[in-house]
Formats: C-alpha cells, sequence, structure tokens
C-alpha cells in the first residue's frame, strides 16, 4: 500500500509553524516528491522518509513557494555522495527555470555532481508523467497564473487513486482528472485570481465522484475556518478534512 504525506498546508502568506504545500509519496519502490517547499531534508527526516531514496521530483509549477527548496534538495543530495540520476517533471518551461535558477549557485562546478534528467510533461488532460513499479502518475493543464499542473497518482498495487490538484481556480480539468479518485487534495486559497474557495473544492469533489476531499494551501489568519471547512462540506455532501502539517494517507 501506498502513503501520502503531507509536508505543507500553507499559501504563499505561510503563518507560523505552517509550512508552504508541498507532499512526499512513498511505494515499495519509489518515492516522489511532489513540489519542494522549505528545507526539504529537514521536513522528510521529520516523517521518516530518508531524502536520498528520492529519484522523481514533480514540480507542479514555478512560483517561489513551491520551487525555493530545490536547492537545497539538490545541494543536500551532493553532499551525501548521490550518484544516480534525479528525474525532475514540470509543465513547459520548467526544464530552463530550474537550471536558471541554480546557476546563481553555479551548481556546474561542483565537483563530482550526479545527473540530473529533465522531463517536460505535456498537460492536456491524462498526459504522461511517470510510469513507474509502484506508481502511474498522470496530469492534466489547470487554470494559474503561470504554467501549472494537477497530478493523478494511481497505486498499481491496490488501485487507489490520490489527485492533487496544486494552485488553480476551479476548472473542468480537475473534475476529469479527479473521477472516481479515492482522495482529491484541492486548494482552497479563497475565491482569487488563480485560485478556489472551499465551496468549490467541494463542489468540485462532488462532481468527480471522490471518495474524500482534503481541502489543501489555505489562509488562516483573518479567516473563520470552521465556516471554510463547513462550505465545503455542503457542496460536497462526503467527508471533508483541513490538511494538516505531517498528516498521512494511505491508498
Amino acid at each position: 500500500m501506498a502513503k501520502l504525506t503531507i509536508l505543507g498546508t500553507a499559501p504563499a502568506l505561510p503563518e507560523p509553524f505552517r509550512e508552504y504545500t508541498y507532499m512526499v509519496i512513498q511505494g515499495g519502490k519509489s518515492v516522489i516528491l511532489i513540489d519542494c517547499a522549505s528545507s526539504p531534508v529537514q521536513r522528510l527526516a521529520q516523517v521518516g522518509v530518508n531524502f536520498q531514496d528520492i529519484d522523481h521530483l514533480i514540480v507542479t509549477h514555478y512560483h517561489p513557494d513551491h520551487v525555493y527548496g530545490v536547492p537545497v534538495l539538490l545541494l543536500g543530495l551532493w553532499l551525501a555522495g548521490r550518484q544516480r540520476p534525479l528525474h525532475i517533471y514540470g509543465p513547459l518551461g520548467t526544464a530552463h527555470l530550474i537550471p536558471a535558477m541554480m546557476s546563481l549557485y553555479k551548481w556546474h562546478e561542483w565537483p563530482g555532481f550526479y545527473p540530473i534528467k529533465f522531463h517536460e510533461v505535456k498537460t492536456a488532460v491524462g498526459s504522461l508523467v511517470l510510469d513507474v513499479e509502484d506508481f502511474l502518475v498522470t496530469a492534466a493543464s489547470v487554470e494559474h497564473l503561470v504554467p501549472t499542473m494537477a497530478l493523478r497518482v494511481l497505486c498499481k498495487e491496490t488501485g487507489g487513486v490520490v489527485v492533487y490538484s496544486s494552485d488553480t481556480e476551479p476548472c473542468e480539468e480537475v473534475m476529469h482528472l479527479a473521477r472516481g479518485a479515492d482522495l482529491l487534495i484541492h486548494e482552497s486559497t479563497g475565491a482569487h485570481a488563480g485560485h478556489t474557495s472551499s465551496s468549490a473544492a467541494g463542489a468540485i469533489a462532488r462532481f468527480a465522484g471522490v471518495k474524500k476531499l482534503v481541502l489543501v494551501h489555505y489562509p488562516v489568519q483573518g479567516v473563520d475556518v470552521d465556516r471554510m471547512w463547513e462550505e465545503a462540506e455542503i457542496e460536497f455532501g462526503g467527508p471533508v478534512e483541513l490538511a494538516q502539517e505531517f498528516a498521512s494517507y494511505e491508498f
């Protein structure tokens, strides 16, 4: 059985004791990091994941709150003596933007640096991201301020499915990608440009026929969090959770 662990839950303006939104998925053979914020080596250690086991990093989009931990991750792997390649996946442009960011640190001068293999993902609904022994990951383009993709992760052992919306306005692409999923992790920043309210996330979960909705990337300061949860539950009509730091879900 696979496990998804939330490493951070906050929106782009985080509050104390909450980190930006990202997560890790573990299978019997594969460990996949989805987005990369804060100090990923430390966060992974806190949930019992050896950062050296990560072979796949999926970047949903290139806003700083989703990628600013990448240099620290790459540095940590190099210092730990990594030799095998690290695969990085993202929407169009990612293969150019991450090297541009890393060039500020002169990473090509780090002696004995391991290979990085970039994979740009076409983001029509159901586009392949990666296919490994444990997981099949597909994507869809969503409506954000920069090219962004939602993800659908199928556990081959159990048939369980988790979908992550990433940052997006309500859109049909997420509904199609999430059809029949066991778990939909959907952002609920609010009804702003490029984002979604909790009630709209609930409606998407209902239309997609998912079994459970987890709200993430949500604010807490100046917000009635209980009301936000209630609005999602009313629209969905099924079980709703507010994502918590280090919460885990088996699928």
